[in-house]
Protein backbone atom coordinates (compact mmCIF):
# COMPACT_ATOMS: atom_id res chain seq x y z
CA UNK A 1 0.00 0.00 0.00
CA UNK A 2 2.70 2.50 1.01
CA UNK A 3 4.78 1.79 -2.09
CA UNK A 4 1.67 2.17 -4.24
CA UNK A 5 1.19 5.60 -2.64
CA UNK A 6 4.68 6.56 -3.85
CA UNK A 7 6.32 6.52 -0.42
CA UNK A 8 10.05 6.92 -1.00
CA UNK A 9 13.13 6.54 1.21
CA UNK A 10 13.27 9.39 3.73
CA UNK A 11 9.55 10.17 3.60
CA UNK A 12 7.92 10.57 7.02
CA UNK A 13 4.92 8.46 7.99
CA UNK A 14 2.74 9.34 10.98
CA UNK A 15 1.95 6.31 13.16
CA UNK A 16 0.11 5.75 16.42
CA UNK A 17 2.42 5.49 19.44
CA UNK A 18 0.43 2.49 20.62
CA UNK A 19 1.01 0.02 17.83
CA UNK A 20 2.56 -3.29 16.81
CA UNK A 21 5.88 -3.89 15.12
CA UNK A 22 4.14 -5.10 11.95
CA UNK A 23 3.00 -1.53 11.20
CA UNK A 24 6.51 -0.16 11.64
CA UNK A 25 7.98 -2.96 9.54
CA UNK A 26 5.88 -1.80 6.60
CA UNK A 27 7.21 1.75 7.03
CA UNK A 28 10.83 0.66 7.42
CA UNK A 29 10.74 -1.74 4.47
CA UNK A 30 9.97 1.36 2.38
CA UNK A 31 13.02 2.99 4.03
CA UNK A 32 10.66 5.69 5.28
CA UNK A 33 10.79 7.27 8.74
CA UNK A 34 8.07 6.59 11.34
CA UNK A 35 6.90 9.67 13.25
CA UNK A 36 5.21 8.57 16.47
CA UNK A 37 2.08 10.50 17.40
CA UNK A 38 0.89 10.35 21.01
CA UNK A 39 -2.52 8.96 21.89
CA UNK A 40 -5.72 10.30 23.44
CA UNK A 41 -8.13 8.59 25.84
CA UNK A 42 -9.38 6.34 23.03
CA UNK A 43 -5.91 4.82 22.48
CA UNK A 44 -5.99 6.38 19.01
CA UNK A 45 -3.85 9.22 17.66
CA UNK A 46 -4.61 12.54 19.34
CA UNK A 47 -5.68 14.91 16.52
CA UNK A 48 -3.63 17.68 18.13
CA UNK A 49 -0.47 15.63 17.51
CA UNK A 50 -1.15 15.80 13.78
CA UNK A 51 -1.97 19.51 13.79
CA UNK A 52 1.42 20.46 15.27
CA UNK A 53 3.20 18.91 12.27
CA UNK A 54 4.31 21.22 9.47
CA UNK A 55 2.32 21.18 6.25
CA UNK A 56 3.66 18.51 3.93
CA UNK A 57 5.98 17.03 6.57
CA UNK A 58 4.07 13.74 6.78
CA UNK A 59 3.53 11.92 3.48
CA UNK A 60 1.02 9.51 5.04
CA UNK A 61 -0.75 9.16 8.39
CA UNK A 62 -1.82 5.65 9.36
CA UNK A 63 -4.99 6.01 11.44
CA UNK A 64 -5.17 3.02 13.75
CA UNK A 65 -8.63 2.18 15.07
CA UNK A 66 -7.41 0.65 18.33
CA UNK A 67 -9.45 -2.31 19.57
CA UNK A 68 -12.07 -1.31 16.98
CA UNK A 69 -12.58 2.28 18.15
CA UNK A 70 -12.10 5.01 15.52
CA UNK A 71 -11.45 7.68 18.15
CA UNK A 72 -12.06 11.30 17.15
CA UNK A 73 -12.43 10.36 13.51
CA UNK A 74 -13.85 13.65 12.25
CA UNK A 75 -11.04 15.66 13.86
CA UNK A 76 -8.40 13.17 12.71
CA UNK A 77 -9.52 13.36 9.08
CA UNK A 78 -9.65 17.16 9.24
CA UNK A 79 -6.18 17.33 10.79
CA UNK A 80 -4.68 15.09 8.10
CA UNK A 81 -6.30 17.21 5.41
CA UNK A 82 -4.96 20.40 6.99
CA UNK A 83 -1.33 19.23 6.87
CA UNK A 84 -1.70 17.60 3.45
CA UNK A 85 -1.21 14.01 4.61
CA UNK A 86 -2.61 10.96 2.83
CA UNK A 87 -4.81 8.83 5.08
CA UNK A 88 -4.45 5.04 5.34
CA UNK A 89 -6.64 3.25 7.87
CA UNK A 90 -5.36 0.44 10.08
CA UNK A 91 -8.52 -1.62 10.57
CA UNK A 92 -6.74 -4.75 11.89
CA UNK A 93 -8.78 -4.42 15.11
CA UNK A 94 -11.92 -3.15 13.41
CA UNK A 95 -14.23 -6.09 12.96
CA UNK A 96 -17.06 -3.74 12.09
CA UNK A 97 -17.97 -0.11 12.57
CA UNK A 98 -20.67 1.61 10.60
CA UNK A 99 -21.41 5.30 11.05
CA UNK A 100 -24.96 6.63 10.91
CA UNK A 101 -26.70 8.89 8.40
CA UNK A 102 -24.75 11.95 9.56
CA UNK A 103 -21.72 10.17 8.09
CA UNK A 104 -23.60 8.86 5.00
CA UNK A 105 -23.62 5.38 6.59
CA UNK A 106 -19.96 4.88 5.68
CA UNK A 107 -17.87 2.15 7.25
CA UNK A 108 -14.36 2.28 8.66
CA UNK A 109 -11.83 1.53 5.98
CA UNK A 110 -13.55 3.77 3.42
CA UNK A 111 -12.34 7.17 4.66
CA UNK A 112 -8.76 7.07 3.43
CA UNK A 113 -7.01 5.88 0.29
CA UNK A 114 -7.14 2.31 1.56
CA UNK A 115 -7.13 0.10 4.63
CA UNK A 116 -5.44 -2.90 6.17
CA UNK A 117 -7.98 -5.30 7.66
CA UNK A 118 -7.95 -8.43 9.87
CA UNK A 119 -6.12 -11.41 8.41
CA UNK A 120 -3.89 -9.30 6.20
CA UNK A 121 -6.72 -8.27 3.86
CA UNK A 122 -6.00 -5.07 1.97
CA UNK A 123 -8.75 -2.86 0.56
CA UNK A 124 -8.40 0.25 -1.61
CA UNK A 125 -10.91 2.94 -2.42
CA UNK A 126 -10.06 3.80 -6.03
CA UNK A 127 -9.48 1.77 -9.16
CA UNK A 128 -6.33 3.75 -9.92
CA UNK A 129 -4.75 2.84 -6.61
CA UNK A 130 -5.84 -0.78 -6.99
CA UNK A 131 -3.85 -1.04 -10.22
CA UNK A 132 -0.78 0.40 -8.45
CA UNK A 133 -1.19 -2.00 -5.52
CA UNK A 134 -1.47 -4.95 -7.91
CA UNK A 135 1.75 -3.88 -9.64
CA UNK A 136 3.56 -3.62 -6.31
CA UNK A 137 2.30 -7.06 -5.28
CA UNK A 138 3.56 -8.55 -8.54
CA UNK A 139 6.90 -6.86 -8.02
CA UNK A 140 7.59 -7.45 -4.33
CA UNK A 141 5.34 -10.18 -2.89
CA UNK A 142 6.90 -13.58 -2.33
CA UNK A 143 4.95 -16.53 -3.74
CA UNK A 144 2.63 -18.56 -1.54
CA UNK A 145 4.47 -21.07 0.63
CA UNK A 146 3.28 -24.65 1.14
CA UNK A 147 5.30 -24.70 4.35
CA UNK A 148 3.49 -21.65 5.75
CA UNK A 149 0.15 -23.22 4.81
CA UNK A 150 1.01 -26.42 6.69
CA UNK A 151 2.17 -24.43 9.72
CA UNK A 152 -1.05 -22.42 9.65
CA UNK A 153 -3.14 -25.59 9.53
CA UNK A 154 -1.29 -27.09 12.51
CA UNK A 155 -1.54 -23.81 14.42
CA UNK A 156 -5.30 -23.58 13.88
CA UNK A 157 -5.86 -27.17 15.02
CA UNK A 158 -3.71 -26.61 18.12
CA UNK A 159 -5.45 -23.32 18.88
CA UNK A 160 -8.93 -24.84 18.79
CA UNK A 161 -7.77 -27.78 20.92
CA UNK A 162 -6.12 -25.57 23.55
CA UNK A 163 -8.93 -23.01 23.56
CA UNK A 164 -11.41 -25.64 24.66
CA UNK A 165 -9.36 -26.34 27.79
CA UNK A 166 -8.04 -22.80 28.51
CA UNK A 167 -4.53 -24.02 27.70
CA UNK A 168 -4.17 -21.32 25.07
CA UNK A 169 -4.14 -18.58 27.72
CA UNK A 170 -1.95 -20.57 30.11
CA UNK A 171 0.63 -21.58 27.50
CA UNK A 172 0.65 -18.09 26.01
CA UNK A 173 1.34 -16.65 29.44
CA UNK A 174 4.16 -19.13 30.13
CA UNK A 175 5.71 -18.41 26.74
CA UNK A 176 5.66 -14.67 27.38
CA UNK A 177 7.40 -15.20 30.72
CA UNK A 178 10.05 -17.41 29.13
CA UNK A 179 10.56 -14.97 26.28
CA UNK A 180 11.03 -12.14 28.75
CA UNK A 181 13.66 -14.09 30.72
CA UNK A 182 15.56 -15.68 27.84
CA UNK A 183 14.85 -13.16 25.07
CA UNK A 184 13.57 -15.95 22.82
CA UNK A 185 13.24 -14.94 19.19
CA UNK A 186 15.66 -12.00 19.25
CA UNK A 187 14.62 -9.53 16.58
CA UNK A 188 17.77 -9.86 14.51
CA UNK A 189 16.48 -7.85 11.54
CA UNK A 190 16.76 -4.72 13.70
CA UNK A 191 20.51 -5.16 13.34
CA UNK A 192 20.47 -6.44 9.76
CA UNK A 193 18.28 -3.61 8.50
CA UNK A 194 14.64 -3.75 7.46
CA UNK A 195 15.31 -3.91 3.69
CA UNK A 196 16.77 -7.36 4.48
CA UNK A 197 13.23 -8.58 5.23
CA UNK A 198 12.95 -10.52 1.99
CA UNK A 199 9.45 -11.87 1.48
CA UNK A 200 7.91 -9.49 4.01
CA UNK A 201 4.75 -9.33 1.87
CA UNK A 202 3.71 -12.85 0.88
CA UNK A 203 0.81 -14.10 -1.20
CA UNK A 204 -1.75 -16.17 0.68
CA UNK A 205 -1.63 -19.90 0.06
CA UNK A 206 -4.75 -21.93 -0.70
CA UNK A 207 -5.19 -23.03 2.91
CA UNK A 208 -4.80 -19.51 4.29
CA UNK A 209 -7.18 -18.13 1.68
CA UNK A 210 -9.82 -20.73 2.62
CA UNK A 211 -9.39 -19.93 6.31
CA UNK A 212 -9.85 -16.22 5.57
CA UNK A 213 -12.98 -16.82 3.50
CA UNK A 214 -14.38 -19.02 6.27
CA UNK A 215 -13.89 -16.17 8.72
CA UNK A 216 -15.72 -13.81 6.39
CA UNK A 217 -18.66 -16.21 6.24
CA UNK A 218 -18.91 -16.09 10.05
CA UNK A 219 -18.34 -12.33 10.24
CA UNK A 220 -21.89 -11.29 11.13
CA UNK A 221 -22.25 -14.03 13.76
CA UNK A 222 -18.91 -13.08 15.34
CA UNK A 223 -19.90 -9.42 15.34
CA UNK A 224 -23.11 -10.17 17.25
CA UNK A 225 -21.22 -12.25 19.81
CA UNK A 226 -18.74 -9.42 20.40
CA UNK A 227 -21.51 -6.85 20.77
CA UNK A 228 -23.31 -9.05 23.30
CA UNK A 229 -20.12 -9.75 25.26
CA UNK A 230 -19.17 -6.07 25.28
CA UNK A 231 -22.60 -5.27 26.76
CA UNK A 232 -22.06 -7.99 29.37
CA UNK A 233 -18.63 -6.58 30.29
CA UNK A 234 -19.98 -3.03 30.59
CA UNK A 235 -22.86 -4.19 32.79
CA UNK A 236 -20.43 -6.04 35.08
CA UNK A 237 -18.04 -3.09 35.17
CA UNK A 238 -20.87 -0.68 35.99
CA UNK A 239 -22.08 -2.90 38.82
CA UNK A 240 -18.52 -3.09 40.17
CA UNK A 241 -17.95 0.67 39.91
CA UNK A 242 -15.26 0.32 37.22
CA UNK A 243 -14.85 2.89 34.45
CA UNK A 244 -16.35 2.04 31.08
CA UNK A 245 -14.18 2.39 28.01
CA UNK A 246 -13.86 4.29 25.79
CA UNK A 247 -14.91 7.40 27.69
CA UNK A 248 -16.96 10.22 26.29
CA UNK A 249 -14.96 13.28 25.24
CA UNK A 250 -15.53 16.26 27.48
CA UNK A 251 -18.62 18.29 26.45
CA UNK A 252 -19.03 16.05 23.43
CA UNK A 253 -20.94 12.94 22.36
CA UNK A 254 -24.10 12.24 24.36
CA UNK A 255 -23.81 8.54 23.51
CA UNK A 256 -22.02 6.86 26.46
CA UNK A 257 -18.70 5.32 25.55
CA UNK A 258 -18.92 5.95 21.82
CA UNK A 259 -16.78 8.19 19.67
CA UNK A 260 -17.52 9.47 17.11
CA UNK A 261 -21.19 10.14 17.72
CA UNK A 262 -23.34 7.73 15.77
CA UNK A 263 -20.71 4.97 15.54
CA UNK A 264 -21.83 1.37 15.88
CA UNK A 265 -18.58 -0.07 17.22
CA UNK A 266 -17.67 -3.73 17.51
CA UNK A 267 -14.73 -3.93 19.92
CA UNK A 268 -12.08 -6.61 19.49
CA UNK A 269 -10.88 -6.24 23.10
CA UNK A 270 -12.24 -4.29 26.05
CA UNK A 271 -9.57 -2.13 27.76
CA UNK A 272 -9.36 -1.23 31.43
CA UNK A 273 -6.88 0.84 33.44
CA UNK A 274 -5.70 -0.91 36.61
CA UNK A 275 -3.10 -0.22 39.31
CA UNK A 276 -1.49 -3.65 39.52
CA UNK A 277 -1.24 -4.58 35.86
CA UNK A 278 1.34 -7.35 35.89
CA UNK A 279 0.05 -8.89 39.10
CA UNK A 280 -3.38 -9.14 37.47
CA UNK A 281 -1.93 -10.55 34.23
CA UNK A 282 0.09 -13.09 36.25
CA UNK A 283 -2.89 -14.30 38.25
CA UNK A 284 -5.04 -14.52 35.14
CA UNK A 285 -2.33 -16.42 33.25
CA UNK A 286 -1.88 -19.17 35.83
CA UNK A 287 -5.68 -19.60 35.93
CA UNK A 288 -5.97 -19.76 32.15
CA UNK A 289 -7.99 -16.55 31.92
CA UNK A 290 -7.54 -14.17 29.02
CA UNK A 291 -6.68 -10.88 30.72
CA UNK A 292 -3.90 -9.58 28.51
CA UNK A 293 -1.21 -6.98 29.16
CA UNK A 294 -0.04 -6.20 25.66
CA UNK A 295 1.04 -3.65 24.59
CA UNK A 296 4.30 -3.63 26.56
CA UNK A 297 5.67 -0.56 24.76
CA UNK A 298 4.59 1.99 22.12
CA UNK A 299 5.89 -0.51 19.53
CA UNK A 300 4.81 -3.92 20.82
CA UNK A 301 6.62 -6.23 21.56
CA UNK A 302 9.86 -4.24 21.50
CA UNK A 303 11.49 -2.86 24.62
CA UNK A 304 14.69 -1.18 25.73
CA UNK A 305 17.32 -0.51 23.10
CA UNK A 306 15.29 -2.32 20.41
CA UNK A 307 12.92 0.65 20.35
CA UNK A 308 15.65 2.95 19.10
CA UNK A 309 16.06 0.55 16.17
CA UNK A 310 12.62 1.65 14.99
CA UNK A 311 13.24 5.34 15.77
CA UNK A 312 11.26 5.44 19.01
CA UNK A 313 12.93 7.17 21.96
CA UNK A 314 11.76 6.93 25.55
CA UNK A 315 9.76 9.95 26.63
CA UNK A 316 8.67 10.83 23.08
CA UNK A 317 5.01 9.98 23.73
CA UNK A 318 4.38 10.24 27.49
CA UNK A 319 0.64 9.60 27.34
CA UNK A 320 1.14 6.34 25.50
CA UNK A 321 3.91 5.25 27.86
CA UNK A 322 1.82 6.08 30.94
CA UNK A 323 -1.23 4.27 29.59
CA UNK A 324 0.78 1.14 28.78
CA UNK A 325 1.94 0.87 32.40
CA UNK A 326 -1.66 0.42 33.57
CA UNK A 327 -3.63 -1.04 30.66
CA UNK A 328 -5.10 -4.55 30.52
CA UNK A 329 -7.84 -5.78 28.24
CA UNK A 330 -10.43 -8.53 28.09
CA UNK A 331 -11.68 -10.61 25.14
CA UNK A 332 -15.03 -9.93 23.54
CA UNK A 333 -15.12 -13.01 21.30
CA UNK A 334 -16.67 -16.48 21.62
CA UNK A 335 -14.20 -17.58 24.31
CA UNK A 336 -15.85 -15.26 26.86
CA UNK A 337 -18.86 -16.29 28.92
CA UNK A 338 -20.50 -15.06 32.11
CA UNK A 339 -18.67 -17.55 34.34
CA UNK A 340 -15.24 -16.60 32.95
CA UNK A 341 -16.07 -12.92 33.26
CA UNK A 342 -17.00 -13.40 36.92
CA UNK A 343 -13.63 -15.11 37.51
CA UNK A 344 -11.86 -12.25 35.73
CA UNK A 345 -13.67 -9.68 37.84
CA UNK A 346 -12.39 -11.35 41.02
CA UNK A 347 -8.81 -11.00 39.75
CA UNK A 348 -9.31 -7.43 38.59
CA UNK A 349 -10.71 -6.43 41.97
CA UNK A 350 -7.31 -6.67 43.73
Amino acid sequence: MLKALDVHPGDKIGVCAFTCLAVIEAVKVCEAIPVYLDIDEYLCIDPGEILIQDYGSLKVVILQHTFGNPGRLEQLLAACNKIGAIVVEDCAHSLHCELDSEWNNKKLGTWGEGAVRPGGILTVNSSGLLEKVDRQIERFAAPASVKSDIILSCWLRAYHLFAQSRLDCFLGYQYSRLRHKLTIGEISFLKAGFPALAGYPRLAGEMKAKAGLKQLENWHKLQQIRLQNTAMIEESFSNAGLSLWPREPQAKSPVPGRCPKGANITMMRYPLRVYKKWKIVHRAGIRGLDIAGWYVSPVHPLSGSDLTGVDYYEGSCPRAEGTIERLVHLPTGPSLNKHKLEEMMKIIDL
